[in-house]
């Protein structure tokens, strides 16, 4: 019984210790991805806080702008959390899904305040906004493929896990009572 528990033990640490199986984006490429995009989120950040949406209603903004900046400066700072807990543990397929889902989410405010900073505003600072938007969303396409890259590797993993576990249970059962 010993052994049986020694084996699953190990073959559960063989399979965390191959996170980075043949294939997979390395470890260190996701780490440096996390400090990339949190900069870009950063940058995105500094200038969505100068903006003052509440000013372009004389321009015949709608009120809906004001809601919109104070959500996005608020999503910019879970995404960068988000990824920044990618960054330190990318082994976490919970990180990387959260990660991913916040950078669609800013993704998306990021263009619609850009949208109206265009329109109300300024071009200049929309273009700024939109670089930044774009540098997102190229973090985005690569937490999104490591994303499905571990978690294909979880489930190849489990896979594994089960049939040695039911292999091992098929031993016991096929043991002699004593």
């Amino acid at each position: 019984m010993l052994g049986i528990r020694l084996s699953l033990l190990a073959l559960v640490g063989l399979t965390t210790a191959t996170a980075q199986n043949e294939g997979m984006i390395p470890r260190w490429q996701v780490e440096e991805l996390a400090v990339s995009v949190q900069g870009t989120l950063e940058t995105a950040t500094k200038l969505a806080a100068k903006l003052r949406p509440a000013e372009w209603s004389a321009g015949g903004a709608s009120a809906a702008y004001v809601d919109q900046h104070a959500t996005l400066l608020n999503e910019l700072e879970q995404a960068k959390l988000a990824v920044g807990a990618l960054g330190r543990e990318p082994d976490r397929l919970t990180y990387a899904l959260d990660a991913f889902l916040w950078l669609e989410r800013t993704d998306s405010l990021l263009g619609s305040v850009a949208a109206g900073v265009r329109r109300y505003h300024n071009s200049a600072i929309a273009d700024l906004l939109d670089a930044a938007r774009n540098r997102n969303t190229d973090g985005m396409a690569t937490v999104k493929e490591y994303m499905r890259q571990l978690a294909d590797h979880v489930e190849q993993s489990m896979e594994v896990a089960h049939a040695e576990a039911q292999r091992c249970r098929s031993q016991l059962i096929a043991q002699p009572e004593r």
